[in-house]
């Protein structure tokens, strides 16, 4: 059915590479313009819909970077309920800045978040702060070509390869494969940390990487499970093997959902789609599935999704019973620091010019 489905959609992809095939060519080109800054500029995105593991990649990148050089990151701010560029201050929610700027500020309180539609508009916003941020990350801005990035890192899926995808709605691809010739990185992630040589091998023969350009493989982990509610003690109910609701509002929850039944001696679970805000209803769906099962249960949720529940009015024996589990991105093959000096570097040979009157 799928396969029918994808070929019955084929002529309509072709049409979006046409139309994605000429807005590339209009940039590269420079008929439309793409405005460079003075300021490093590091791009995180990707060609593939669907979460490919930019936000631990990005949160790598600030953990690395902040101690250093003042940070921002700008982000479209997906499934926020404002409009326009928005500098997040102490009062910020998923609502005002979307979840993942959300968890972002949460994390790194030094860092500077800015969320704008239009990312030329949210750079303008960025450069006047007083003083301006010294490095710029920009969030899933690989297709946002208005603003030139000086360090442009693509993210693609071990699970769903993009040599092996094409476009919307047929494929998952958001542009024609060859737009990955424009990343001066590419992180191959979620890889099977014991990735073996011979298939590292495999994978770049099919990814075919330019001369210019620097691959790099990645897996993820798991942190260990943390409360919604802050405490320092780790009540009774989520010690040993417990039953377990795991809820999910991401773009692709199979890996999170494998992890959770590993550890689980009663697994039961509830996909939202990706940025899912949770309503009302949604709380009482999970409530009367949770009533179901043992009565020591748990609900495990990802760290994005903890975000936004974190602000909603949630009955306080269900906000006990909420726990996290947070992820970390690890390059592979002892590359970690080679990709890190590479980044460090550009940073470094890029910051003589970013003083902004």
């Amino acid at each position: 059915m799928q396969r029918a489905l994808r070929i019955l959609l084929f002529p309509f992809s072709l049409m979006y590479c046409l139309a994605t095939s000429i807005r590339n060519a209009l940039y590269n080109s420079g008929i439309k313009k793409s405005t460079p800054y003075p300021v490093p500029l590091i791009s995180v995105g990707n060609l593939t819909v669907g979460g490919t593991g930019k936000t631990p990649l990005t949160e790598l990148l600030i953990k690395t970077l902040i101690p250093d050089y003042p940070c921002a990151l700008l982000s479209r701010g997906y499934g926020r309920k404002t409009k326009g560029p928005l500098h997040a201050n102490d009062d910020a929610t998923a609502s005002t800045i979307g979840d993942e700027p959300m968890q972002m500020k949460q994390k790194f309180p030094a860092l500077t978040v800015m969320v704008a539609e239009r990312r030329i508009l949210g750079m303008n916003h960025l450069l006047h702060l007083n003083p301006p941020p010294k490095v710029v990350l920009l969030d899933d801005a690989y297709q946002h070509r208005a603003v030139s990035p000086g360090l442009s890192i693509l993210v693609t899926d071990y699970f769903r390869p993009i040599y092996k995808d094409f476009c919307l709605p047929s494929g998952n691809l958001r542009e024609p494969l060859c737009g990955k010739k424009r990343a001066d990185i590419i992180i191959v992630n979620k890889c099977p940390c014991n990735l073996s040589e011979t298939e590292k091998t495999q994978i770049l023969r099919k990814l075919k990487p330019t001369a210019h350009q620097l691959v790099f493989f990645s897996s993820i982990g798991y942190d260990k499970l943390k409360p919604l509610k802050d405490t320092d003690t780790l009540p009774e109910s989520a010690q040993g093997k417990k039953s377990v609701l795991a809820i999910t509002g991401i773009g692709n929850p199979a890996p999170f959902f494998n992890e959770v039944a590993g550890f689980a001696k009663e697994f039961e679970k509830i996909s939202f789609p990706d940025h899912h805000d949770f309503s009302d209803s949604d709380l009482r769906k999970i409530n009367n599935k949770l009533a179901k099962m043992s009565p020591d249960s748990i609900v495990v949720t990802t760290e994005k999704d903890a975000v936004r529940l974190r602000h909603k009015n949630l009955p306080a024996d269900l906000s006990e019973k909420i726990w996290y589990l947070p992820i970390e991105l690890k390059i592979l093959f002892n590359e970690q620091d080679t990709f890190l000096k590479t980044v460090k570097n550009y940073v470094e040979e890029n910051s003589g010019n970013s003083n902004v009157s």
